[in-house]
């Protein structure tokens, strides 16, 4: 049964490490024993009720005394806090009140601010300069303010400092932070910015490290190994990663595949709502998250109010050959027509590759599809496997050729390649640009007489093509490897499409 009763964002999150302190009920409110003796959190949130006049929603206040925690010996206990929570939830106004209140109380000597876009942490501290600038208590503290662009920084009489980093490789770089807060961090692709500013604290006895984002993709790679790490110390533990995430359940998924969403769709339940937006009633309305959900795309809200991690943010389901021709030319064909072509394709993050194979069938008709073995199709994990295998296919089918594109992430296997003696066709990037165009013209092209593709309608090719990519190339189109979802099987059969017309028959007549 679906819940519509009017309701309140869940002050607790549904996923977070819980505290080491045990014992009778204390005065968080939550049940926990946590007091104003083993958290600091208590302090943080009696500076913003007491010195900047701001009421606390019940969750930041939860968060401020959980994540805030004591050691016996009086330090932190966490060093890295992650907090996961739906979009616009209050989370930049707990960062300026948590800073506001290590800079004034703690006197800490260094915060530092990041985010992927730089707006978007200096946003944040105009908002807390602001703040200290008209409290005249505050104010008469401040010893200077650098506005300029780039450079902003806030710095107090007793020397406290907060400066704002970018979320690069040299971001934070030579500086020692006691408190350093890294926002949207699914924006994370890589570790490049992380390493940079959160080694910022490494000489500090008592840092810590604040990391906020709503969920992302399979690309956040930052966001989903923390995550991970977080999540499994849930069940207790002593370790120094707090996790704190606001979420709905990962299986939580539409329910009706209606278009708008039907009144009983799982995604419409107020109260999984409410478990990713403890804002909920509280500054965020019913008709808002409606709202979300009537123009978004299902994968857009469920990350955005919803938390929950999705394969990819790219909206793109058959954005470049539509589902209607793709299905249509659907052929399973078991007769393979020599002569043939193979194409090697990796992912942009190399976690997988994927061989293709294409061939001109009797009725003249260009046929894809990937290569296949007894363990299934050729698209697996890792890319160890794809130089025995290539040899293994070059050996069976005489006169067949194969190429990829040693630009692109396949290029680290050309020495591995040259090394076996398995010889391969090398594409250029104007060659990348023509078997694009090929391959749309075979199977969507304007021209209907060049629509000759059929492909073997195998489940991760289809998958390939629906969540495809294109991007420029000079005054022509390629295919986007790192924003189409799933590559490495398109990749392979394009690479292989291109070798058929332009390779084999110049091969084949050796042959």
């Amino acid at each position: 049964m679906l819940s519509y009763a009017p309701t309140l964002g869940s002050t607790t999150p549904r996923l977070y490490t819980p505290p080491l302190v045990t014992g009778p009920a204390g005065p968080c409110g939550c049940g926990c024993a946590l007091t104003p003796a083993t958290s600091k959190g208590f302090s943080a949130a009696d500076f913003a009720d007491d010195v900047l006049g701001i009421e606390l929603i019940p969750w930041q206040r939860w968060l401020l005394i959980h994540a805030m925690e004591l050691r016996p010996d009086g330090r932190f206990r966490f060093r890295t806090i992650l907090v996961l929570v739906g979009r616009q939830n209050g989370k930049t106004s707990l960062v300026e009140i948590k800073n506001l209140w290590k800079m004034y109380v703690l006197r800490v000597p260094l915060v530092i601010g990041t985010a992927q876009n730089l707006d978007i942490s200096e946003e944040s501290w105009d908002k807390a300069v602001e703040i200290a600038e008209s409290i005249p208590e505050l104010a008469a503290e401040i010893a200077k303010v650098d506005k300029t662009n780039g450079k902003k920084a806030l710095k107090l009489a007793h020397g406290s400092r907060w400066k704002i980093a970018a979320a690069s490789r040299r971001g934070g770089r030579g500086l020692s932070g006691d408190d350093v807060n890294l926002d949207e961090l699914r924006e994370h692709q890589s570790w490049e910015s992380w390493a940079a500013v959160t080694k910022t604290t490494m000489a500090r006895r008592n840092s810590q490290v604040w990391a906020y984002s709503n969920a992302g993709d399979d690309k956040s790679v930052v966001l989903n190994d923390l995550q991970a790490k977080g999540r499994a110390t849930v069940a207790g533990g002593a370790g120094t990663l707090g996790h704190f995430e606001w979420s709905v359940p990962d299986e939580v998924k539409c329910t009706c595949e209606q278009n708008p969403h039907a009144t009983d769709c799982q995604l419409r339940d107020r109260a999984l709502q409410a478990m990713a937006n403890p804002s909920y009633g509280y500054t965020i309305t019913d008709e808002a998250l409606d709202a979300a959900l009537e123009t978004d795309p299902e994968p857009i809200f469920r990350t955005e109010c919803l938390c929950q991690r999705v394969p990819s943010l790219v909206v793109n389901q058959w954005d470049v050959i539509g589902r209607a021709e793709w299905e249509a030319a659907a052929d399973v064909v078991a007769t393979v027509t020599a002569p043939v072509a193979f194409g090697l394709e990796v992912e942009w993050d190399r976690s997988a590759a994927a061989i293709g194979v294409a061939w001109r069938r009797k009725d003249a008709r260009r046929q894809i599809e990937l290569t296949q073995s007894d363990e299934g199709v050729d698209y697996r994990p890792g890319t160890g496997w794809t130089v025995a295998r290539a040899k293994e296919l070059l050996v069976r089918n005489p006169g067949s050729v194969l190429a990829f594109d040693p630009g692109g992430p396949a290029g680290s296997l050309r020495k591995d390649f040259e090394d076996a003696g398995v010889p391969f066709t090398p594409m250029t990037m104007a060659d990348a640009g023509r078997a694009y165009g090929d391959l749309y013209d075979a199977f969507a092209g304007a021209d209907m007489s060049k629509r000759d593709g059929r492909h073997g309608n195998q489940e991760a090719l289809n998958k390939a093509v629906e969540g495809a990519v294109e991007r420029t190339l000079g005054d022509a189109r390629a295919w986007d490897r790192r924003n189409s979802t799933g590559f490495c099987p398109l990749g392979g059969v394009t690479a292989a499409l291109w070798a058929l017309r332009h390779t084999v028959p110049l091969r084949s007549k050796v042959y």
